[in-house]
């Protein structure tokens, strides 16, 4: 493994992740990952728990524009949507899903916390004691 982030998504965006039907993590900050890298996938209220995670395809960064392009069926919103969340940005980044699962059990937040892995608002940089910890790998 060479680098975990763990990310915090909202549960509609996690599910889509999951059913193979979002291909695309989309992202106002570019997080520091590359190609081959582990996302851990913290699905935020009302659920509060480490479900997921996924491998790094690509990144993409270029104009919110230009990336509906690239990544419109593979975003999981619509036009509207992605452009609301773009808004007054001129960069736009994208986090390409390789290949994505779910844990057998999930990671409760008590866990979390038990840890010391406070869940991000945005998303937090693990090491790899804590990625171990958590996935038990």
């Amino acid at each position: 493994m060479k680098k975990a982030l763990l990310l915090s998504i909202k549960p509609r965006f996690a599910d889509a992740i999951f059913a193979g039907e979002k291909h695309y993590e989309l992202r106002k900050v570019k997080p520091k990952v590359e190609p081959g890298d582990l996302v851990l996938v913290y699905v935020t209220s009302p659920r509060c728990r480490l479900e997921g995670a996924f491998l790094v395809g690509t990144v993409t960064e270029m104009s919110p524009q230009r990336l509906w392009h690239r990544v419109r069926s593979g975003s999981a919103l619509t036009k509207a949507e992605f452009m609301a969340y773009y808004d007054g940005k001129a960069t736009a980044y994208a986090i390409g899903i390789l290949e994505a699962w779910r844990l057998e059990t999930a990671v409760e937040l008590s866990k979390l916390r038990s840890e010391r892995i406070v869940p991000p608002q945005g998303y937090h940089y693990l090491s790899a004691r804590e990625t171990t910890s958590l996935l038990g790998e």
